[in-house]
């Protein structure tokens, strides 16, 4: 891709709320025009939002091609997600694990293809959300965790096909961050101390916090091809 820039319009998949919503703010502030998908509409009227279904491929399609009518589309962040079931593998329902699956790997790579088909030879630049889940082993992360590695994996073998084609893709791997997501799971009784006690920093991050990452990674990390950045506080280099 070079120093080429890309077309200031990116959809971002997730953007009605948590790292989603902070993304689409950081990019407005940059000047870009920004369409949100996602299944519920975002809070904001600076914004053009497609409720899609990211599991429906021909809806995907025909979205990005909505899209593109509003103005050329440059760039991706896929930041939609559910959050996993947080059970140990032996309880684990595996309709549960395939909908993880289809939801994060199957709609992120539904995305951005279909932006990419219309490129037609311009530069583009594609952002996937994994997680540190994707680092190593975790109890209890068999469906979520698993997902979001194939995710980084998607993401690796993406980088390699369409940098000739003058597309960057990259990926950010947030650690705990304040996201409706973990509250919910705090509510549901996770002991967040944990893992405040476990990172360098002793703090979660600010929805805002992995935005920035992501902006930089979208827009100016110009020679950054098939890295995934964990934003996190300093937890993946932990030794024990």
């Amino acid at each position: 891709m070079g120093t080429r820039t890309m077309a200031g319009h990116v959809i971002v998949t997730g953007g009605a709320s948590g790292i989603g919503a902070a993304v689409v703010r950081n990019l407005r502030d940059r000047g870009l025009a920004v369409s949100v998908f996602d299944l519920h509409p975002p809070d904001r009227d600076d914004v053009h939002s497609d409720l899609v279904d990211l599991r429906d491929d021909a809806a995907v399609d025909r979205a990005v091609a909505a899209a593109w009518r509003r103005g050329p589309v440059g760039g991706v962040v896929a930041c939609h997600g559910i959050r996993g079931a947080y059970v140990p593998a032996l309880e684990m329902d595996v309709a549960r694990l395939r909908e993880q699956f289809e939801v994060h790997v199957v709609g992120s790579f539904s995305v951005a293809r279909a932006v990419v088909r219309r490129l037609d030879g311009a530069p583009g630049s594609i952002v996937l959300i994994s997680s540190t889940t994707a680092y190593r082993g975790w109890a209890n992360q068999v469906d979520y965790g698993t997902a979001k590695a194939a995710e980084r994996q998607l993401m690796e073998n993406l980088a390699v096909e369409w940098a000739p084609l003058g597309v960057r893709v990259n990926a950010i791997a947030p650690g705990h961050t304040r996201t409706p997501m973990v509250e919910s799971l705090i509510a549901g009784g996770y002991d967040i101390g944990d893992a405040e006690r476990r990172t360098p920093r002793g703090t979660l991050a600010a929805p805002e916090e992995i935005a920035e990452a992501v902006a930089w990674m979208l827009c100016d990390a110009s020679h950054v091809i098939g890295q995934c950045l964990p934003v996190d506080g300093g937890w993946t280099v932990v030794g024990k």
